[in-house]
């Protein structure tokens, strides 16, 4: 027997990619689910927290639920037409249509020129989409009809036109629906699970040879393929930083601990700014206060923009260096005058809780 308790907590936890309606034997529901996450990205999920006592009773097969689905039936000889579900048809059966052209590999690639495949395959994912969302819950109706009503536009593909939209509305028109009748026996856990790995596994390899094949990075006009677009990106300096970073990082924890290592990613964020500053005045970590008051002076009789005799973007330069240089200085006395402060505040701490503990020492000497 179903739960509505573990239903929503199923909902809450892994709804966006159908887990409840898995749960609830509504695989269908539960592939277009995963493949557009929350169906259509939350719109789906967001409706289920109404719907999904009514899914728990008719995965439960309730009397009362079979009394009312049994009148349904008889004062309708078909389901009637929800806008909802004619949504699904057209929003999944344009997504499966335009995805196999998407994953057929260009022939700059492979040297051999697939696009008629992908042609003769959109019509394809666009009946499967169709028959897909009209075969969730009490609804069910065969593949033939919206198979054959997509193929009508084949002909306008083969021409080179894209109709993809048209395609799936014409399907969507051709599905005839009638109502599932109750009662039919389920498969097997493992067989469903079987099914939605094999579905979900060729979801991922088209939208996988898509990106690898196929997807372009624009950037000013000039275009690059995405793979060669995160190739460049894993090798440019500031990752490769990063990454050699990360692994001193690692390191370091497998020596020192946690806290240590979390200690020393505090300090490289540089929260404070003052390895910034200390960078920008050129000193070096633990440079004392006369130090840093030397090199801003030096700094700044350099830097000083009535100085610099130039053209206007050199006089704007050395004036934005001019005001870092005065920002660090700021940065670094203030640091400096916060700590001196903290540690004096420390040492009366400290010398406060000494003064007891000798005056008890003395009370002791002066009794014995």
């Amino acid at each position: 027997m179903a739960s509505v308790c573990l239903a929503y907590m199923l909902w809450l936890v892994g709804g966006w990619f159908g887990l409840h309606h898995f749960y609830l034997g509504r695989d269908k529901q539960a592939f277009v689910w995963w493949c557009l996450p929350g169906g259509y990205f939350g719109l789906g999920w967001v409706r289920d927290l109404w719907r999904i006592p009514e899914y728990v009773r008719e995965a439960n097969m309730e009397s009362g639920w079979m009394v009312q689905q049994e009148e349904k039936m008889r004062l309708a000889e078909m389901p009637p037409w929800k806008m909802a579900r004619w949504g699904g048809m057209l929003v999944v059966g344009n997504m499966l249509g335009m995805l196999p052209a998407m994953a057929v590999p260009n022939k700059e690639d492979i040297g051999v020129d697939l696009s008629l495949l992908g042609t003769l395959l959109t019509p394809l994912g666009c009946a499967l989409g169709i028959w897909v969302v009209g075969n969730i819950g009490r609804w069910e109706g065969s593949f033939r009809r919206p198979l054959l009503g997509c193929y009508l536009t084949l002909p306008a593909y083969l021409y080179g036109m894209n109709v993809v939209s048209w395609t799936t509305i014409l399907g969507a028109y051709c599905f005839k629906r009638k109502w599932r009748s109750p009662g039919k026996p389920a498969r097997a856990w493992y067989t469903r699970i079987l099914v939605l790995t094999l579905c979900g596994s060729l979801y991922l390899a088209m939208w996988s040879s898509y990106l690898y094949y196929n997807a372009e990075v624009v950037h000013n006009g000039d275009k690059i393929k995405l793979r060669d677009a995160v190739g460049n990106f894993l090798k440019s300096p500031a990752v490769q930083e990063f990454g050699r970073n990360l692994h001193g990082l690692w390191q370091h924890m497998l020596h020192s601990g946690f806290w240590s290592t979390w200690s020393q990613l505090v300090d490289s964020l540089d929260p404070f700014g003052e390895k910034n500053a200390l960078k920008v005045l050129g000193l070096a970590q633990g440079a004392s206060q006369e130090e840093i008051r030397s090199k801003y002076r030096e700094l700044t009789k350099v830097h000083h923009p009535d100085k610099v005799k130039g053209t206007q973007e050199e006089k704007e330069a050395a004036q934005e260096k001019f005001v870092q240089i005065q920002q660090a200085y700021e940065k670094l006395s203030d640091l400096k005058r916060s700590r001196a402060k903290a540690n004096k505040r420390q040492q009366k701490e400290a010398e406060a809780e000494a003064e007891p503990s000798s005056e008890a020492g003395s009370e002791e000497k002066i009794e014995l």
